[in-house]
């Protein structure tokens, strides 16, 4: 019995031996750390470099022991370290593209700075990033600029309204030249015939060739072969051109900017699958589409719905250079088998360049006729307004002094009660000049289309401009001038505002790029004190 009793207790002591070492290789799931959570989320604009690196945005922002840290994401896996107010980061993954935890200010700091308490203020600094996808490792300087937001919902939405109404602001590096975009390539078998000349555009070129055969060159470097219903593939096609082929009649549409250029030529019909639901549209034309179920929504640029794509049998993707953000995005709709075309419209620095872009969407839809058509119409505008003020000089020649221009400030005050101007080389600015007034700021950076400056600043610059005009484009546009008031008692001794010559630009203005001149046409009528109280474009706050 005592044998027995024995050998129970070993066996029951191997058992537990046995239990004891296999729990020993678990291990306990652990709890989130409550230190650390995401706080909020982030859009992030990236300037500096060659311009080829971009950043993933929005981004979030966590929280860990007070401190507010941005999760940055590199459109390369090349960055193995940066450089933020002195301390070297380095990555936090080991695969993919490069990531960093950048130090914002503390919550603490950051408390009832901006648009709620809750957020942090929107900020800017100066980082480093050292590159190794070079020969020799390269430390290059950048400029972060950041932007809070509740949600990621709310910041996506942000950034693509920043970048349809303001993406004109290429800095100096990225001015668009003829030279990007090289010579004609050749095709085997086919004759080059010519090159279509554009009048004001340089970000694109049309190739044409014999059998109606067309290249649609792009200042980014990207070329595409429009192949016509029913041809073939030219033999010992370098692999540089992208195919596309006739009908290019299943679009999916992520450039929202783009679709008033679709409009003008009638062509809304091509496009089947939208990055903007219904409620996005201020174009007539796609919300009657949507509520007709022709045109249906596809997802965002940085999240598209890829399978309904596919079903749909989509053969473009047009995008805007948003999708720069969102690199891995491209890469599966490409790797799909849907080419990808990235507008680059709003690059343009003279405005009527990019109306004229429409010949682009012209070709790609087959309406060019309706896109010359448009294009001539919006030219139309501009030469009449040309000729008038040549004319008026002439007549003022023979007096003593001419009128002096009127002067415009364009303007928005953001959640941190700054004041958001634009840039003395912006586009919108050459439209006031075209229109026959002068743009009064107190931005310097000409490389940048708008420049976020303090009330002080721009009281010296625009506290005596004739005209004030409200961009209603990014930051809600105030009802009435008691509101806009309320936003900084300042305002109420600007001139502008005293003599009732304040205007707000509507919120549309952004998605009618094609309607340039149209808007220099409502920017004359106000600068020459013709406009009534509502323009297309623009109203009088009162």
């Amino acid at each position: 019995m005592q044998r027995m009793r024995a050998a129970l207790c070993g066996l029951l002591l191997c058992i537990w031996i046995m239990a004891a070492a296999g729990c020993a290789g678990q291990k306990p799931e652990q709890p989130a750390s409550s230190e650390e959570a995401t706080r909020c989320w982030a859009t992030v604009t990236l300037e500096g470099g060659s311009g080829k690196a971009s950043v993933e945005s929005p981004c979030p922002v966590l929280e860990r022991s007070g401190e507010l840290l941005a999760l940055i994401t590199w459109s390369s896996s090349h960055y193995d370290f940066m450089i933020v107010d002195g301390e070297k980061i380095l990555p936090v993954n080991t695969e993919g593209n490069s990531q960093f935890e950048i130090p914002l200010k503390s919550s603490a700091e950051s408390a009832g700075t901006s648009r709620t308490e809750s957020l942090p203020a929107d900020c800017e600094m100066q980082v480093q990033a050292d590159t190794t996808a070079m020969s020799t490792p390269h430390l290059v300087d950048y400029t972060l600029s950041f932007r809070f937001f509740k949600t990621k919902e709310e910041a996506e939405s942000a950034g693509e309204s920043q970048q349809e109404e303001d993406s004109s602001g290429a800095t100096q590096e990225e001015a668009v030249t003829t030279a990007d975009i090289g010579e004609a390539p050749e095709l085997s078998g086919l004759q080059y015939l010519s090159k279509d000349e554009n009048e004001y555009a340089q970000g694109f070129a049309i190739y044409r060739y014999e059998n109606e055969y067309t290249v649609l060159a792009i200042d980014d470097g990207r070329s595409y072969l429009i192949i016509p219903e029913g041809a073939e593939i030219p033999e010992e096609t370098t692999e540089d051109l992208i195919i596309l082929r006739r009908p290019l009649n299943r679009i999916y549409l992520a450039a929202s900017a783009v679709m008033c250029q679709f409009d003008e030529i009638g062509a809304v019909d091509k496009v089947i699958l939208s990055g903007l639901e219904k409620d996005g549209w201020y174009i007539e034309a796609a919300r009657e589409a949507m509520e007709k179920g022709t045109l249906e929504y596809g997802g965002k640029y940085s999240a598209p719905d890829y399978e309904r794509i596919v079903a749909s049998g989509v053969n473009l993707a047009v995008e805007s250079t948003m999708i720069h953000h969102t690199p891995k995005v491209q890469e599966k709709l490409e790797k799909l088998g849907i080419p990808v075309l990235i507008d680059r419209s709003s690059y343009e620095s003279e405005p009527l360049g990019r109306a004229e872009w429409v010949k682009a969407y012209g070709l790609l839809t087959g309406h060019e006729e309706e896109a010359a058509q448009a294009f001539e119409e919006q030219k139309s505008y501009v030469e009449e307004l040309r000729g008038n003020t040549e004319a008026a000089s002439t007549d003022a020649s023979g007096s003593d002094s001419a009128a002096p221009q009127k002067t415009v400030a364009i303007f928005s005050i953001n959640s941190t009660r700054q004041v958001v101007t634009r840039g003395a080389g912006d586009y919108f600015g050459k439209m006031v000049e075209i229109a026959g007034g002068m743009l009064s700021t107190p931005a310097t950076d000409a490389g940048r289309a708008t420049q976020t400056v303090s009330m002080e600043s721009f009281y010296a610059a625009a506290e005596q401009a004739d005209i004030l005009i409200y961009n209603a484009s990014i930051e809600d546009a105030p009802e009435d001038l008691q509101q806009m008031c309320a936003k900084d008692s300042i305002l109420t001794q600007f001139r502008a505002v005293r003599e009732g010559n304040v205007w707000c630009m509507r919120s549309s203005l952004y998605q009618n790029a094609s309607r340039t001149g149209a808007i220099i046409r409502d920017l004359h009528a106000i600068v020459a004190g013709e406009a009534d109280e509502e323009t297309e474009f623009f109203y009088r706050l009162k």
